[in-house]
């Protein structure tokens, strides 16, 4: 994390809730579309072949009803198909199928009789004789269940005069047909919809791997640090001769689009190099002359030489701004000396002491403030990181620095320190004014100033929270700012190995 992003908080969106990749969706969809049309098709398959085989059984019917009505002659009540043997005789013959039922009907009443499976016939109840007999309209033919053992009957009526026939047959064969073949169907059309889920996630898994190469090097390139320094961006793997023509449009555009984007790094890196080395070899040409002037203004004031009183302040201008001048230069080649990767000095540091020490030292620099640390209030004891002391010392200068010359007389700086497994943190706490909110993300920034008129006052070069970020960053370490008045919490994490 850099100081820059922890001062104005994360950059990176929140993740997002997980969703079904393209090619899930693709697939799902096709599947569901074959299932539809699977499911529709053998619904109507299925409805046609019902209302073919009731067609059939509707023929049968007419056919046994016909058979019946000639053999029976409906002459009167004293013909066949009175009460008793004469319905028997009039199914039991060659050509009715078994669980045929036959019910006559006229002003004496009903009586009925069912063909069993094994031919023999029974009479039916008045229950059954009620459910046949009841609910007819001008419609001939009905489904109806007569109950008492009975399944589903398809029934046909004839009536002559005050006398009616009517004939049953069974739909348990229709039933069965459309039962056995929908249970085909389905797992015909289960096992069709694996096998076409399983070739099409193959498909279109094989056709969108180039889209997968380019989300891969995308998130390459969002997991690589871009802010500074020289910056490979990776490529997306080429598509085969026989991707499809869109797909190699994406890649060979997003491809371009990563040769013109690492060019401008590029030239923007070889930019930095220049900038570094010009601030390099000026600060070091601009040393020698700074201490010479420096030199020369201190000798000439300690001449017993009398000097009228604007030559005395003149000399004490320059000795002060060569003074100013000469800090800025020691920054910027630290500056420098960090950018260009320069190693730090790597030891044992015992942050404890360098804390107190430069706690003592602000105290006695800004005796106007209240200057707090108590290494056992916090139980952290005797803090040790491995680092390089100068650097590290100079990091806990300049925050207190910090909050002694942009805080008011009077104003309480706190500092704490503290251990975990892996991390030492040292938080700077001042119930100063604060910082304004529109300066926070630029706070770590190089010449960044908060009231330019009171740091050429105090003598602020505007590079101390950039030295302390870049030397917390070569640390491995992160530096964190929080403020609101009253309130404002620099932050330290520095690694422990």
């Amino acid at each position: 994390m850099t100081s820059a992003q922890a001062a104005e908080g994360p950059t990176k969106t929140a993740p997002r809730k997980h969703s079904w990749s393209l090619r899930t969706r693709i697939v799902a969809a096709l599947a569901f579309t074959v299932i539809l049309l699977s499911g529709t098709i053998a619904a109507i398959g299925l409805t046609s072949l019902q209302a073919s085989l009731i067609q059939q059984l509707d023929g049968g019917l007419r056919a046994l009803s016909s058979r019946v009505m000639v053999t029976s002659g409906m002459t009167g009540p004293d013909t066949p198909g009175g009460p008793g043997g004469d319905l028997v005789q009039l199914i039991d013959g060659p050509g009715v199928a078994s669980g045929a039922v036959l019910v006559h009907v006229d002003a004496s009443g009903a009586s009925g009789v069912l063909l069993e499976e094994d031919f023999s016939t029974k009479q039916l109840s008045a229950e059954q004789l009620t459910a046949i007999t009841s609910g007819w309209s001008d419609t001939p033919t009905r489904n109806i269940t007569p109950g008492d053992g009975l399944g589903d009957y398809r029934f046909h009526i004839e009536q002559r005069g005050g006398v009616a026939m009517i004939v049953g047959l069974p739909l348990a064969s229709v039933e069965q047909t459309i039962s056995s073949l929908g249970i085909n169907m389905a797992l015909v059309a289960i096992a069709g919809c694996l096998v076409f889920g399983f070739l099409a996630a193959w498909y279109v898994r094989h056709e969108l791997r180039p889209l997968e190469k380019v989300a891969d090097a995308a998130e390459g390139i969002a997991e690589t640090p871009l802010e500074r320094g020289e910056v490979h961006l990776q490529h997306a793997e080429e598509p085969g001769p026989n991707a499809a023509g869109e797909v190699t449009r994406l890649v060979s555009g997003f491809n371009s689009m990563i040769d013109q984007v690492t060019q401008a790094f590029r030239a923007r890196h070889d930019s930095e190099e220049k900038v570094r080395r010009f601030v390099s070899d000026a600060s070091h040409e601009l040393r020698t002359p700074l201490a010479s002037i420096r030199g020369y203004s201190e000798l000439t004031r300690r001449m017993s030489l009398e000097l009228p009183k604007d030559a005395e302040y003149a000399l004490g201008r320059i000795e002060s701004e060569s003074v100013r001048m000469t800090d800025l230069v020691e920054d910027l080649l630290l500056l420098a000396r960090i950018d260009e990767g320069q190693e730090l000095t790597s030891q044992p540091v015992d942050l404890t002491t360098l804390v107190s020490d430069a706690v003592n030292d602000a105290a006695v620099a800004g005796p106007d403030h209240e200057w707090l640390f108590d290494p056992e209030q916090n139980g952290a004891g005797a803090v040790t990181v491995t680092g390089d002391p100068a650097r590290l010392q100079q990091v806990l200068v300049n925050l207190l620095a910090n909050a002694r010359i942009h805080t008011p007389e009077g104003t309480t700086v706190s500092v704490s320190l503290s251990e975990d497994t892996n991390w030492a943190t040292v938080c700077v706490h001042d119930d100063g004014p604060g910082i304004p909110a529109e300066q926070l993300p630029k706070l770590f920034e190089r010449f960044a100033r908060g009231d330019a008129s009171r740091t050429r006052a105090t003598g602020s070069t505007g590079l101390g929270l950039a030295i302390i970020d870049a030397i917390v960053g070569a640390h491995g370490g992160e530096l964190r700012v929080t403020s609101e008045p009253g309130d404002t919490s620099f932050i330290v994490r520095l690694p422990k190995k």
